[in-house]
């Protein structure tokens, strides 16, 4: 049977140039078409000597007798066309359960083939683009020792954790018996494979005795997997907050006595300071105009004068004497002839200061302090915290010449103006 489905002739209604398997006029199947005329119709010998009528008769039951006549119309025409061939090559036998396939299924098989075809190629062709792509190819330009090679595959990072070294260090502690890894005393299961640590413990290093006394809960035993710790209940949870309390008063009162210098430090570091008033003070060498009493009146425009020009002035002392003995603080200095720029710059003042002081009898030895002042004009504070002072003693060691463009003749170390402070 023919599998050709291009340019058949309907058996049914003669339509010709067919080229679906149901022919367009009639609907009937084309299982038994013949080509078109004008197309060779290649047929073995056998079926060539068949009768038309035997192909008639096989046609579907029902038929109708216009259809039958046309066919039998169509016969003389083909006979002519059909030419003997020459005798074909053994083919294998064909039943005829074959010549009764349709057609449609001939042709769905046929393009589900071609269709079976293609994809193998697409999916050859995509398997040689991905080959092209993973596999490098040699450069031809490149030194015949270098062959190109795939990169690396990266190693996963390990994980690290904190204090390994010190753990991997341990020189005595449990040994797991699966994993032979060093363990803390205190631990019940292992640290690296997790296997239960169920029996007895190698004895672990002793730690010192601050460590055991600061940290001394670290002693107690810690508690199984899933195992609730115990409570601490009883009078000894309360009476613990108090001891410690308790401890750190008397060591805090101790450090006070026997360190007593730091804890003088503390106490000046925050007290409120007060001025002192009831001092009297002398001088190894006053100018007549510019007595050493009035750097004690609390006024700026008047000044103390030590009679000697400023490089002359070194060794020149004042000596303040209290009422009674005072807990000194700081003390305050206003040095040359005045706060105003033109009257601070007219003299010289002091440069470098050596302050003793002289407490009463009995109660320590005396205290030396060296000071540096600043060459410009104002207040300065100086620090010199000392307990039961009777007496200070100042003496100038070093001063600064005049800054005025047009000082007077007459040239002296001046100070205007002294302040004492002491503890609130």
């Amino acid at each position: 049977m023919s599998t050709d489905l291009s340019e058949l002739t309907c058996p049914d209604c003669g339509a010709r140039d067919q080229r679906e398997a149901f022919c367009d006029s009639c609907g009937a199947a084309l299982t038994r078409a013949r080509p078109t005329a004008g197309r060779k119709a290649v047929v073995p010998a056998a079926r060539a000597a068949e009768p038309v009528a035997s192909v008639e008769a096989a046609g579907p039951v029902g038929a109708t007798a216009p259809a039958t006549a046309a066919t039998a119309e169509l016969e003389p025409e083909l006979e002519p066309e059909l030419e003997p061939e020459p005798e074909p090559e053994p083919a294998p036998h064909i039943t005829d359960e074959a010549d009764t396939v349709p057609l449609v299924e001939v042709a769905r098989a046929a393009a589900e083939k071609a269709e079976q075809a293609e994809r193998e190629q697409a999916e050859a062709e995509r398997a040689e683009r991905a080959r092209a792509l993973l596999v490098p190819v040699a450069d031809q330009s490149a030194p015949s020792g270098i062959v190109p090679v795939l990169p690396g595959k990266p190693e996963p990072i390990v994980p690290q954790r904190k204090d390994s070294e010190r753990l991997e260090a341990l020189d005595a502690g449990i040994e797991c018996q699966w994993c032979a890894t060093r363990n803390p005393p205190e631990r019940h299961f292992c640290r690296r494979c997790g296997q239960r640590l169920a029996y007895a413990p190698v004895e672990a290093r002793r730690p010192s005795w601050w460590r055991r006394l600061i940290f001394f809960w670290r002693n107690r035993p810690l508690p199984y997997a899933g195992q609730r710790p115990r409570l601490r209940r009883g009078p000894g949870q309360a009476i613990r907050p108090v001891v410690w309390t308790a401890v750190g008063v008397v060591v805090v009162v101790v450090v006070v006595q026997e360190y007593k210098p730091a804890s003088t430090n503390v106490r000046d570091h925050f007290a409120k300071p007060n001025e002192i008033s009831n001092w009297t003070i002398t001088a190894s060498n006053e100018d007549p105009n510019h007595a050493a009493k009035l750097l004690h009146d609390t006024y700026s425009d008047t000044w103390w004068g030590s009679g000697f020009a400023p490089q002359n002035s070194n060794g020149t002392s004042l000596t303040v004497t209290f009422t009674q003995p005072v807990n000194l603080l700081d003390m305050g200095l206003t040095p040359g002839a005045g706060t105003a720029a033109d009257t601070f710059g007219a003299q010289g003042s002091p440069e470098t200061v050596d302050a003793v002081l002289i407490p009463i009898p009995g109660k320590g030895d005396p205290i030396k302090k060296t000071f540096t002042l600043d060459d410009q004009p104002g207040f300065q504070k100086l620090q010199l915290r000392g307990d039961d002072i009777r007496q200070v003693v100042l003496t100038i060691t070093s001063s600064y010449q005049p800054t005025s463009a047009n000082p007077p003749k007459a040239v002296e170390t001046a100070i205007t103006e002294l302040e004492f402070y002491t503890r609130h």
